[in-house]
C-alpha cells in the first residue's frame, strides 16, 4: 500500500479529525500498515467559516484551496479529498488546475445513494451547498428526485453548521433536525444524506426516522478502497 492521500482540512476540523481517525482505523482493520495521509488544515478565519456556510461566500477561502491543491501537486501524491461539502461549490477550478485528482465527496455520495435503490431523497446542508445545486445536479444523473427542506428550515441547518464550526452550544438544536428530517420523509424522501461533513455531531442514524447516508462516511470509505486496491 505505497499510495498517499492529501486531506484538504480546516473548513471543518472536528470533521477533517474524525475523517482521519476513521480512515486510519478502517485501513489498519483490513491490513498490517497504516494509510499515508498528509494532511493541510487550512488557516481559515472564523468570519470565513461562517460565510462559507450562508448565500456569500469568502473568495479567501478559494484561494486556501488553489494553494492547498497546488502543494499536494508538488508533493505529488495519488489523490485530494476534501471532507466537506460546501467547498465543492470551487471543485471545477480546483480539478481544473490540478494534475492529480480531486475525489468529489458529492458524486461519491450520489453513487452511495444509487447503490441504495434510493429514487427519493432528502438533504441536510448549508445554505451555500443548497443554492450552488451540488446535490441536485449529481443525484440527477443518478435519476435520483431530490427533496429540500423549506427556506426557514434551511436557514435554521445554515445556523446550526456555522454553531458547530465555531464551537457554540448546539444542545438545544437536536431536536429541531429530526423534526426537519421527518418532514422530509412525510414529503417522500426514502433516505437523507447528511450533505455537511459536521452534521454527524448532531444526528445519528439510531436517532433518524429515515436511513442516513452520512457523505463524510461515504467519501471515507471510498478513500479506504482507493489505498487497498492497486
Amino acid at each position: 500500500m505505497n499510495k498517499i492521500v492529501g486531506v484538504i482540512g480546516g473548513l471543518g476540523p472536528e470533521a477533517g479529525c474524525s475523517f482521519y481517525l476513521n480512515v486510519n482505523h478502517k485501513i489498519r482493520k483490513t491490513t498490517t500498515m497504516q494509510p499515508h495521509l498528509v494532511i493541510d488544515n487550512l488557516p481559515v478565519s472564523r468570519d470565513s467559516k461562517s460565510k462559507i456556510t450562508m448565500e456569500n461566500y469568502s473568495l479567501s477561502i478559494l484561494e486556501l484551496l488553489k494553494e492547498s491543491v497546488k502543494r499536494f501537486n508538488l508533493l505529488k501524491v495519488d489523490f485530494i479529498v476534501i471532507p466537506c461539502n460546501t467547498a465543492h461549490m470551487f471543485i471545477k477550478e480546483l480539478r481544473e488546475m490540478s494534475s492529480v485528482p480531486i475525489i468529489s465527496i458529492i458524486e461519491e455520495t450520489a453513487k452511495e445513494c444509487k447503490r441504495s435503490s434510493f429514487k427519493t431523497v432528502g438533504v441536510l446542508s448549508t445554505t451555500n451547498t443548497a443554492k450552488s445545486n451540488l446535490y441536485l445536479d449529481e443525484l440527477k444523473k443518478q435519476k435520483i428526485k431530490l427533496i429540500s427542506p423549506e427556506p426557514d428550515e434551511q436557514q435554521f441547518l445554515s445556523k446550526c453548521v456555522r454553531k458547530i464550526v465555531n464551537l457554540e452550544d448546539t444542545s438545544n438544536d437536536k431536536q429541531k433536525m429530526l423534526e426537519i428530517i421527518q418532514k422530509l420523509k412525510e414529503k417522500g424522501a426514502e433516505a437523507v444524506i447528511l450533505g455537511c461533513t459536521e452534521l454527524f455531531l448532531l444526528v445519528s442514524a439510531e436517532d433518524s426516522p429515515l436511513p442516513i447516508i452520512d457523505s463524510k462516511t461515504v467519501l471515507e470509505n471510498v478513500t479506504v478502497n482507493k489505498l487497498i486496491t492497486s
